[in-house]
């Protein structure tokens, strides 16, 4: 297969790809990260959001033999995924400038300390353990 022919082939696939993908979740755009600004007074206000995306698909195929000796085949397939998006700013426009201010996600925070905590009280009691 010539270069020319190969990165055709490429092109039509990652096309392709790109389109399934849209189907399936949508496509990039700003809309899915930036609210609609809503006027506050003489400001606009909005929000950013942060998204996270991901699937898989796989497949098996196999032989093997029966407690009888009898041969067997099968195969199957999979997919799955999923989305999650969060606020992660507040965005203030005004007439003296542009505010950012942060969404703090008090659980996440909340949820990573107590497994920090956690870890380092496991790997203290370990060690903790191991020298007496």
């Amino acid at each position: 297969m010539t270069d020319e022919r190969l990165e055709s082939s490429i092109d039509r696939v990652g096309d392709r790809l790109q389109a399934v993908l849209e189907g399936l979740v949508g496509p990039a755009s700003p809309s899915a990260v930036f609210s609609e600004p809503q006027p506050v007074g003489d400001d606009l206000v909005f929000t950013a959001a942060a998204w996270e995306r991901g699937g898989g698909f796989g497949f098996g195929i196999g032989e093997g033999k029966d407690a009888d000796g009898s041969g067997g085949s099968g195969g199957g397939a999979g997919g799955g995924g999923g989305s999650s998006g969060r606020p992660v700013a507040v965005i203030r426009v005004g007439a003296d400038g542009i505010e950012v201010r942060p969404v703090l996600d008090l659980t996440r925070i909340g949820v990573t300390l107590l497994t920090a905590g956690v870890g380092v009280w496991s790997a203290l009691r370990g060690t903790v353990t191991r020298t007496r």
